[in-house]
């Protein structure tokens, strides 16, 4: 990935924190696994912890929408890099706060096998002690984010190779994207 978009964020006083990543093998060619993601509001039906999506523009470089989680959270997601066959990068976040980079890619392992991964760039203030860092990660990139990825690139793999939507915490349920309980 080309890093002018870190010389971009360091701009509006922002800096990248260490990847998270989250990745699943999937039986089917990677045009296929392009072909769901690629396709405008794909996130109703593959995201266990997605109540709603409203697609505002697409496809490709420019792209918006947003999603609702279960938990009346509500992102929005700018669409910065389209990568046709391989994958898109966006940043999410509120409208006028993003809170990190994500990159969705597409590989291809064998004929008829790919391999799907999520990885997320958390954004960070330069000024920050290490421990206000330390504790801005936990609270939104810990744990609980961590079984959110882990959900998502297996509610993909379950859309792709069944041609089912994802049921509501079908992967189990979190305690920040889940309704409340």
């Amino acid at each position: 990935m080309p890093e002018d978009w870190k010389l971009e964020l360091q701009s509006r006083g922002l800096e990248a924190s260490e990847p998270m990543c989250a990745s699943i093998g999937i039986d089917v060619r990677p045009a296929e696994v392009w072909k769901r993601i690629a396709a405008p509001g794909n996130l109703k039906r593959c995201h266990p912890f997605c109540a709603s999506t409203a697609v505002e523009k697409w496809p490709g470089v420019g792209s918006r929408d947003s999603i609702t989680y279960y938990s009346g959270i509500r992102y929005q997601r700018d669409f910065v890099a389209w990568l046709d066959g391989v994958g898109y990068d966006m940043e999410v976040g509120s409208p006028t706060k993003k809170t990190c980079r994500v990159t969705w890619r597409i590989e291809s392992r064998a004929p008829e096998r790919s391999e799907f991964r999520i990885t997320v760039f958390p954004y960070v203030e330069p000024g920050w002690s290490a421990r206000e860092e330390s504790r801005y990660l936990e609270r939104f990139f810990g744990e609980a984010f961590e079984h959110y990825l882990q959900c998502v690139v297996k509610g993909l793999k379950y859309h792709v190779t069944t041609g089912k939507d994802v049921r509501e915490d079908q992967f189990g349920a979190n305690p920040v994207f889940s309704a409340p309980g």
